[in-house]
């Protein structure tokens, strides 16, 4: 693996002319089918906004499109682009780990729990078709990173609190017939967590993982402003909290394209001396 610290270049768009045209479609159609599913799976806020969720499950119901999202969101990119961006692989492959380590801090696992046979299915599900249909592979492999100074230790600084709430939430999953809140939050918080430092690394120099991570958290932050109460919620005071990080993440991602923006510019000396 590599770690490249240079400005991003087109190698997430490698020699599309000499891709065979069965393996885009094949990519398409298996990423399009995980782009329904990770939709439906996401479907918290519309049965919240149906009325379907009960007494206390108003934040449960909200925030869980935005975990799930976060977690498998990105195949709907990689069905776009037909499995050219190594991005979303990557931030796929991030967010699925989040989920899945969020399983490991489960006080009492539910009856059903497989943890072998979830990974290897959640392995074989979402990562494996693009492996297998995806032509110069090895390329996937690559963390053409560029970490921030500034963004970084803000993800460490939200992190922290972040898996902290998630060990708690976990030291309370021990009903499984019961409610499915700290089951749920403790997933939560360790992919957001997980997608933010990934975010502050700035995989191939782009913005887009920290302005989903951002508009997640801020979205995060508005229901348990809204809902404090609820089984899960963070609270109005951790929720603003949450809410004012987003705003710095954003804040400061911008001042980072600006200050690269900047850097990748010739000055005016310089045009002068070429003109």
């Amino acid at each position: 693996m590599i770690i490249d610290n240079v400005p991003d270049r087109p190698a997430d768009r490698p020699d599309d002319d000499t891709w065979p045209r069965w393996r885009l479609w094949a990519i398409r159609i298996c990423y399009g089918l995980l782009s329904a599913w990770a939709l439906s799976i996401s479907r918290g806020v519309v049965l919240l906004a149906l009325g379907r969720a009960g007494a206390g499950e108003q934040f449960e119901f909200a925030t869980v499109t935005a975990w799930k999202l976060l977690a498998t969101g990105s195949v709907l990119w990689i069905c776009w682009t037909g499995g050219r961006s190594v991005m979303a692989f990557q931030t796929l492959t991030v967010g699925l780990f989040g989920w899945l380590l969020s399983d490991r801090l489960w006080a009492v696992p539910p009856a059903d729990s497989t943890p072998v046979i979830s990974a290897a299915a959640t392995i074989g599900l979402w990562i494996l078709p693009l492996v297998a249909f995806r032509p110069h592979r090895k390329q996937l492999l690559q963390l053409r990173l560029q970490p921030s100074a500034v963004l970084l230790p803000l993800a460490l600084a939200a992190a922290v609190p972040l898996v902290t709430y998630a060990v708690r939430q976990g030291e309370q999953a021990t009903d499984p017939s019961g409610t499915t809140a700290p089951y749920a939050m403790t997933a939560l918080a360790v992919v957001l967590a997980t997608q933010a430092v990934f975010a502050a690394l700035r995989p191939a120099g782009s913005s887009s993982p920290t302005r989903l991570v951002a508009l997640a958290a801020i979205w995060v932050g508005l229901a348990a402003v809204i809902r404090p109460t609820d089984p899960g919620s963070f609270g109005t005071a951790w929720g603003a909290a949450l809410i004012g990080w987003a705003a710095l993440f954003l804040a400061a991602d911008q001042l980072e394209l600006q200050r690269t923006h900047r850097r990748r510019s010739p000055t005016a000396a310089d045009t002068a001396i070429t003109g």
